[in-house]
């Protein structure tokens, strides 16, 4: 390899070369400039446009209140739900949920709302997670909360998006995308329950941390679990490693992601009378008519039937109601 010549460096004073340096370096700062400006000032406003590799249209938010995150052949997407109909229309028979079918829990409904009404208003929000037994409508509220704010005059100020789980790695590109638009967004985790060391938990924990990759002030949570720990708990006889059930570190490790949620509540299977309630609501939904004659033995049936699920929940109402649906 040659060497290289030195020789004309030796015609340079010392104060002529610090200058050509300085100009060197103030070439490199304006062309680092440049690019950052040209990437900053990028139109993603354009229709279809797709950033990395996430494909939306940009008109939806202008006619669409909720939305779906997900991946089809390594592509993430992100959809307008469009089932979310005008008042008064069924879909199969079946009225959707609204928040006055809700039995049993004034209270979080209440606190649900008022907190996506402040947040709608442009107003700091908290976090929200939902957790407790299965089938007691914490997915089924959240839905409703967002078909209640998917008409005027809130449709054009608030957009809920869904995230599957399998869009993890994006979710910084997608946060990336709706901070600059001009509405605010709750991003609905639901059902969550992953292991600690998943992507998935790393990347909420991250959000919810309040550290360098904090949420914009347009963007808030709103979450769902079987259980308030959030991550898997695993057994084993001989308590090796990432094998046991709630050691002390891994409480805390479970906890510390639920107590990042500001507001956080338990929702349990319903007691009897409000179990039978949630029937007589979803033989409404179905238009299923049951004489008073027949009333109560159609209540013994409804009882027997949460002892074989083993669940008195809103989930097994409704499996009643459409057991009795005919043919």
């Amino acid at each position: 390899m040659d060497k290289f010549d030195y020789s004309p460096l030796s015609e340079i004073d010392g104060r002529d070369f610090f200058s050509l340096l300085i100009k060197e370096i103030q070439k490199t700062n304006n062309l680092i400039s440049e690019i950052y400006n040209n990437y900053k000032s990028r139109d993603l406003s354009k229709q279809g446009y797709e950033f990395e590799i996430i494909k939306y249209t940009p008109e939806d938010f202008e006619s669409y209140g909720s939305f779906k995150f997900f991946k089809v052949n390594d592509k993430c997407v992100l959809k307008p739900i469009a089932d979310f109909r005008p008042k008064g229309v069924s879909v199969s028979g079946f009225k959707p949920l609204s928040l006055a079918d809700f039995i049993g829990i004034d209270n979080i409904i209440k606190d649900v709302f008022q907190n996506t009404i402040k947040f709608a208003s442009g107003k700091s929000a908290n976090n929200v997670l939902l957790w407790g037994d299965r089938g007691t409508g914490k997915s089924s509220l959240i839905r409703a909360i967002a078909k209640s704010f998917g008409e005027e005059p809130y449709i054009g100020k608030i957009k809920f998006i869904e995230i599957v789980e399998d869009t993890a790695e994006f979710i910084y590109e997608l946060i990336t995308i709706i901070k600059t638009k001009p509405y605010r967004f709750i991003l609905i985790f639901d059902d969550i329950a992953f292991d600690a060391d998943s992507l998935f938990y790393k990347k909420l924990k991250s959000l919810l941390d309040g550290g360098l990759d904090e949420l914009p002030e347009n963007i808030i949570i709103y979450a769902t679990s079987n259980k308030r720990h959030l991550t898997t708990e695993k057994f084993s006889s001989e308590r090796s490693n990432g094998d046991f059930i709630h050691p002390e570190e891994e409480v805390e490790e479970g906890l510390s992601l639920s107590d990042r949620f500001g507001l956080t509540y338990g929702l349990y299977s319903f007691d009897r009378e409000v179990y039978l309630k949630m029937v007589e609501m979803y033989f409404k939904k179905y238009d299923i008519k049951i004489s008073s004659i027949n009333m109560g033995q159609v209540r013994k049936d409804a009882i027997n039937f949460a002892i074989i699920k083993g669940s008195r929940s809103g989930r097994t109402a409704k499996q009643f109601a459409v057991s009795l649906i005919k043919d």
